[in-house]
């Protein structure tokens, strides 16, 4: 409310000119604000007055409701077993009833003045609402003082303590009417129960004048009903009696008549008592006549009660939905516009056949729309929504207010969620500033139907109209005014021929200009379901046109003419017979039914999607080559007549309408195509050339490179496009897809190897036992008659093949650049076991270069093929070849043992860099062994005697070692025999390496003999080592631990006797052998025999 009176002021601030205090003195209004006062505070005394007394009346109504509530208890605990007359006397008889009904009367008469007292409030605050309007007048006139503002301030705090006093009272009366309510309920809670008792006191004397009265039992049922006037209190004991008399009787059967006969006489005066009993029907008739009428009563007060709790509208404020000069106001809209006359629809389609006009004189005004919001206060408050309640009282206020020439009518009111909203029609025009120097204001007033309604007015507010004229249908794509005529429309919008839709009116609005010049919208798009153009009356046609008397443009397409939503017609089997078809389509804003207030015109263009219309396929098979420029596949044609076939038949396009899209160099562009968009091929998606062939009639695929399907394989697809495009207009396009599909890939060539073996070079291999093997020697010059030293390996590998017989079948079925790059030779390949042991422990892995001419042991190289076509092996002689060539003895050829390479017959095709190696058949893979030239054991070469006299020495010499042979078996005699030189001069042998004593080994005890350290398990035992000449080394070739000596100068072993005849024993000596392929591990095992035999005589020694 406070809001409402400060607009008031501002709203009489606006149109109250300066001078007015000249007119009428501030002075003048004190007399009528204290006179104001006086009835706010003579209404608030009588408020009070008023709530004392209702508290008074409620407090009574409680006392007389308590004690109504222990009547209703003594009847419960009275009628708990069963009823009596007697008992039921004292609460049934007229005089009781009438004075409980004189009770409630009495309530009711409280409650009614009660009322008369909220009626007389409700007249007392409709005199507060009286002050407030005579404040209004005096706001009216005059506000230019903060005494004023004071003032208002002091009348609205004393018209909420009024208001908040006729709450408390609604209050109160509710809580009073609540506990009548209560009350009654209980009272006609207790009646029901009476009702069941007496019920149930029918049955039981139902059921004693219906014995037979023949059994002990029946009589104590008699005996139990004479008995029942002594009241309630004597039952009990009564019921006992009866049963000690039956028990004392049972035995004086004489006396069984006279109990009979006493009992029958009983039984009569219980049937007289009983007839003096209101009935059942009696009792129910009682109880309607005299509670009826106190629930009627009590339904009008709770009716009244909810009219004042519910329906007690005190207060309607204006939402406003815009503000005139800064003022809460509501705005009326009227559109003005001159009619347009257009062409007809004809079957759905306009047949244009002249412009639209627009017709002159004076335009057409509609009526003016608004509508009004208010808050309800309360915001439950129930009213009437006929719109006959509501009355606007319209002001046209300068320096006073005069009726308005504007009507202001309600045409429809509806209430939702607390607010009250108006549809308005406003009839007359409404007052300007500007043009009229007053404005137009109004104040709803709600009237309630009914004998004596209750009024409510708001505020006043103002009211006043915006005018729109020069309606334009306005394109929102493309952001300007459609054109109004054919030839004229905008720039047209596009939908895919694939039945896709566009919705016309989401493109378009309608823009208007308003009252003071300036051009806005009217609507936010034409599906504005609602928008000031629906309010008043407007609303959008949409038509397809046919612009010419031989146009069918339009029917490639479907338009909804109340919706807008135009499709392009689509017909799978011909999808794209529509494309690039263009329509007009006119759009007219229609005022009621058939006025054009302005219409615009637009052009709907059918394009298409990036589409493959049909494909051809290459599967020609996927060849092998050498290099990636080579061509993948042989050239593949494929028929024009074939292609332009599918064009006309699914876009009815002739061969001469369209034309393929080619590059400067002639070729046809090819593109890539994902998700239906196509896009120029990149230089690394293009595969190979696509042209047309001089006579025109075949698409050839050619030159597909090996790089651009490099990974493809058989029944897998690469893809490239080509388009094609109607001529004369490139938005009609299509694709062609290009596919290789190889149905089969060229397999790698396969060679096949015509060696035959000379059997007696080859060994069977102890490994790989389906196998044959090669096996390696030192290299023997066969033009040196005189032997001086075999110092290297070297061997041809086809000497091991009859002549002419290393090589492979032709190949054919290939390009000339694979044919012409095949190369067979021999090769190392990766060894079988490519991990083996040296001579220091170590291991070793082998590897073979890229070209398979070197071999390597852990990066080091150690053999090579010289000659690939006879296969001239060499083994070098390096420190990492020796160590592997010592490890084993030249008979120890299984695995990890004799140093082992594998060869093989390799053919391959294409250039260095890109070669590629084929499979080729036959026995084309082996191992060849490296044999150690030189094997020395020492087993046997030195023994004792045990118990000889003194000590005994043996001198070594390689002349009486006769373990000492070479890689072909001869020892030092028959080297010297044969090869005239002696072994050591042969094969370069430089050192024996002699192990110190602390290395010796044996088996003395049953020890073992490989890791049991002699001295260091059993001490001195005799056997000892002096004597040889020393070899002086560089620091580099010394062994530590070892002692090294010259070959011809061996120290020699003494043994001194340790006098026992013990049993035979050896002792293990290392040595090491130098010569000029490394050195290699040896041992001299040292025997000490004993001198008594092993036997169980015990046979003394002699």
């Amino acid at each position: 409310m406070n809001k409402k009176i400060i607009n008031g002021a501002l709203l009489g601030l606006l149109v109250v000119a300066a001078p007015a205090c000249s007119f009428v003195s501030c002075k003048d209004y004190d007399d009528d604000f204290a006179a104001i006062r006086k009835e706010i505070a003579a209404d608030k005394a009588d408020l009070v007055t008023v709530k004392n007394d209702l508290n008074g009346q409620i407090t009574t109504l409680k006392g007389q409701l308590d004690a109504a509530n222990k009547k209703a208890a003594e009847i419960e605990a009275k009628l708990a077993d069963y009823a009596k007359k007697s008992d039921l006397d004292p609460y049934a008889k007229k005089t009781d009833l009438d004075a409980t009904n004189a009770t409630v009367q009495a309530q009711a008469t409280q409650l009614q003045n009660a009322l008369a007292n909220i009626a007389t409030l409700e007249t007392k605050v409709k005199g507060l609402e009286e002050a407030k309007a005579q404040l209004q007048t005096l706001i009216d006139g005059k506000v230019d003082k903060k005494e004023f503002n004071d003032k208002v301030a002091d009348i609205l705090s004393k018209i909420q303590a009024a208001q908040g006093d006729v709450k408390a009272l609604e209050k109160a009366c509710n809580e009073k009417a609540e506990n009548l309510v209560k009350a009654d309920k209980a009272l006609s809670d207790r009646i029901d129960a009476q009702k069941s008792v007496i019920d149930a006191f029918e049955t039981r004397l139902h059921a004693v004048e219906t014995k037979n009265f023949l059994s002990a039992e029946q009589i104590a049922a008699l005996q139990k009903v004479a008995v029942l006037e002594k009241g309630v209190a004597d039952n009990a004991k009564g019921v006992a009696d009866n049963a000690k008399n039956i028990a004392d009787n049972t035995t004086k059967l004489v006396n069984l008549q006279q109990a009979l006969d006493q009992v029958k006489a009983d039984l009569a005066d219980v049937k007289t008592k009983l007839a003096d009993r209101p009935t059942k029907a009696e009792v129910e008739q009682m109880i309607k006549d005299q509670v009826d009428p106190i629930k009627e009563q009590i339904v009008k007060i709770n009716e009244r009660l909810n009219f004042l709790e519910y329906n007690l509208l005190v207060g309607l404020e204006l939402i406003p939905d815009s503000y005139y000069r800064g003022i809460e106001a509501i705005e009326s809209n009227q559109f003005s516009y001159n009619k347009w006359n257009v062409n007809k629809v004809v079957n759905g389609v306009v047949e244009y056949k002249q412009a639209p006009s627009q017709a002159g004189g004076a335009p057409v005004l509609t009526s003016r729309y608004a509508e009004a919001v208010y808050h309800l206060n309360p915001a439950g408050a129930k009213i009437d929504t006929a719109a006959a309640n509501f009355t606007y009282l319209p002001i046209d206020r300068a320096y006073r207010g005069t009726n308005s020439a504007a009507v202001i009518k309600v045409k429809k009111a509806t209430v939702e969620n607390g607010l009250l909203k108006l549809v308005l029609d406003i009839q007359g025009a409404t007052k300007d500033i500007d043009a009229n120097k007053m404005v137009t204001t109004a104040a709803l007033q709600y009237k309630a139907p009914g004998a004596t309604p209750r009024i409510i007015t708001s505020a006043y507010d103002a009211i006043y109209t915006n005018q729109f004229s020069k309606l334009e249908i306005f394109d929102l794509d493309k952001n300007q005014v459609a054109g109004v005529d054919k030839g004229h429309e905008t720039s047209g919008w596009d939908i895919n021929n694939e039945g896709d839709s566009l919705a016309i009116a989401k493109m378009i609005r309608t823009n208007g200009v308003q009252k003071d010049g300036t051009t806005i919208a009217m609507d936010q798009n034409a599906a504005e379901a609602v928008s000031r153009l629906t309010k008043n009356g407007f609303h959008y046609e949409y038509r397809l046109v046919k612009t010419a008397a031989n146009d069918k443009s339009y029917e490639a397409f479907t338009l909804d003419s109340k919706t807008g939503l135009i499709k392009a017609n689509y017909d799978a089997k011909k999808p794209f017979v529509n494309v690039g078809k263009t329509a007009t389509v006119r759009v007219t804003l229609v005022h009621g039914t058939e006025d054009v207030a302005t219409l615009g015109f637009f052009t709907v263009h059918i394009s298409q999607k990036d589409a493959v219309i049909t494909d051809f396929t290459n599967k020609n098979e996927l060849k092998f080559t050498c290099s990636n420029n080579e061509n993948a596949a042989d050239a593949y044609s494929a028929k024009v007549e074939d292609l332009a076939k599918v064009i006309k038949d699914k876009a009815s396009l002739e061969a001469n309408e369209w034309e393929f899209v080619k590059n400067n160099a002639g070729e046809l562009t090819q593109f890539t195509f994902s998700n239906q968009v196509a896009a120029a091929a990149p230089a690394n998606k293009v595969l190979g050339q696509v042209k047309l062939s001089a006579d025109g009639k075949n698409l050839v695929w050619d030159n597909i490179k090996k790089s651009q399907v490099a990974s493809l394989k058989a029944g897998e697809t690469v893809a490239t496009y080509v388009k094609v495009q109607k001529k004369g207009d490139a938005s009609v396009r299509f694709y062609v897809q290009l596919n290789y599909n190889p149905a089969t890939e060229q397999a790698a060539p396969v060679a096949t190897f015509a060696g035959k073996r000379i059997s007696n070079d080859w060994f069977k291999n102890n490994i790989r036992t389906d196998e044959q093997e090669l096996r390696m020697h030192f290299y023997i010059e066969p033009n040196n008659t005189q032997f001086n030293r075999f110092d290297k390996f070297m061997y041809s590998i086809n000497e091991s093949y009859l002549n002419g017989t290393v090589k492979i079948a032709p190949l054919t079925g290939y390009s000339q650049a694979v044919l012409s790059s095949v190369h067979s030779g021999w090769r190392f390949v990766m060894p079988k076991e490519d991990v083996v042991p040296g001579t220091d422990g170590k291991m070793y892995k082998l590897t073979v270069n890229n070209t398979g001419s070197e071999l390597y042991a852990n990066g080091k190289k150690i053999a090579q093929i010289t000659n690939d076509q006879v296969g001239t092996i060499e083994l070098l002689n390096n420190p990492t070849t020796q160590v592997l060539l010592n490890n084993a003895g030249h008979k120890e050829l299984n695995k990890l043992q004799t140093l082992t390479a594998r060869v093989g017959y390799v053919t391959t095709v294409c250039a260095q860099g890109e070669e590629k190696v084929v499979k080729t058949n036959g026995d084309t893979e082996f191992d060849v062994k490296f044999l150690r030239p030189l094997d020395l054991n020492f087993e046997g070469a030195v023994e004792f005697t045990d118990a000889n006299i003194g000590t005994t020495t043996q001198s070594l010499a390689f002349a009486n070692i006769a373990n000492f042979i070479d890689w072909r078996d001869r020892n030092a005699a028959a080297i010297l025999a044969n090869d005239h030189v002696t072994l050591e001069n042969l094969y370069g042998v430089s050192a024996i390496y002699v192990a110190n004593e602390s290395e010796w080994t044996t088996d003395l005890n049953g020890s073992n003999i490989s890791n049991t350290k002699l001295v260091q398990t059993f001490g001195d035992r005799g056997l000892h080592m002096n004597g040889g000449t020393a070899v002086v080394l560089p620091p580099s070739a010394l062994v530590p631990g070892y002692a090294a000596y010259d070959v011809n100068h061996l120290p020699s072993f003494t043994y001194t006797t340790q006098q026992k005849a013990f049993k035979d024993y050896h002792v293990r000596v290392p040595v090491k052998v130098a010569y000029s392929w490394g050195a290699f591990d040896a041992h001299i095992t040292v025997t000490i025999k004993g001198t008594l035999n092993n036997d169980t005589n015990n046979t003394r020694r002699k």
